[in-house]
């Protein structure tokens, strides 16, 4: 579709800019939390430690522990305030401006959502990173198996169902951006296996037991039924050879 755009011109008005600043604090004030207990440990640290080769031999392991104990406080931390500022969207056709509540509701759960999940990554275990998606709005079954590097875009956008396979690199993306932000919900069924470094776009429901391939594009709205695989860009339904008997 051809995009004409939204806005022409800069809205100044006060709404606007009190969210515009709100959108840049915020996360400064959050993640500023975040740092508190890491940047404690290292003083703490570098207060007791009394000779040089004790911060030689100590120090990378402190340093280790410091940033593992910043991802747990970003988990706790960002998903906290996402909560606690109802930043949750669903689905719908909005308006891209600051104007629009939810607009800025997007914008700013991504801001809190985006870097913590950049840290996760860095030791990526699949529990760790399922349980902060179910901190933030996913609805995520048992035995959900992500395969790392994943992009989760809009989780509270997001179900999936029991023991399914999220391949390595694979997108699932819940959101639009053309004449409108547009949010739908992606379901994906029990016992499905969505192929690495897929792309599945908004509204796109996946059957139990279906089978996206990998490197494949699911298009937005699209269906793929139980019991069958789909592959391509676009994915299509890939059909089974047939076997020829051979005299």
């Amino acid at each position: 579709m051809k995009y004409t755009g939204e806005e022409t011109k800069y809205d100044k008005s006060s709404k606007v800019v009190i969210r515009m600043i709100l959108l840049f604090l915020t996360p400064v004030f959050i993640y500023s939390l975040c740092l508190i207990p890491p940047v404690a440990i290292i003083i703490m640290f570098l207060y007791y430690v009394q000779t040089l080769w004790q911060i030689i031999v100590f120090l990378p392991f402190v340093l280790m522990i410091s940033f593992l104990v910043l991802l747990i406080s970003c988990v706790f931390i960002t998903a906290g305030a996402i909560r606690g500022f109802r930043l949750l969207y669903r689905d719908g056709a909005y308006g891209k401006s600051m104007r629009d509540k939810v607009s800025f509701r997007f914008s700013l759960y991504y801001a809190l959502y985006r870097p913590t999940v950049k840290l996760i990554h860095v030791f990526f275990l699949s529990p760790l990173y399922a349980t902060y998606l179910r901190f933030v709005g996913a609805k995520i079954g048992k035995n959900v198996f992500f395969g790392g590097r994943n992009n989760i875009a809009d989780p509270c956008a997001v179900e999936i169902g029991d023991n399914t396979l999220i391949g390595g690199g694979a997108s699932i993306l819940s959101h639009l951006g053309e004449d409108k932000l547009i949010i739908k919900t992606v379901k994906i069924g029990n016992n499905c296996l969505v192929g690495g470094e897929s792309l599945t776009m908004p509204g796109v429901i996946m059957e139990d037991y279906a089978v996206l391939g990998g490197k494949s594009l699911a298009t937005k709205y699209m269906v793929l039924k139980s019991k069958t695989h789909y592959g391509g860009v676009p994915a299509q339904e890939l059909k089974k050879e047939k076997k020829e008997n051979h005299k």
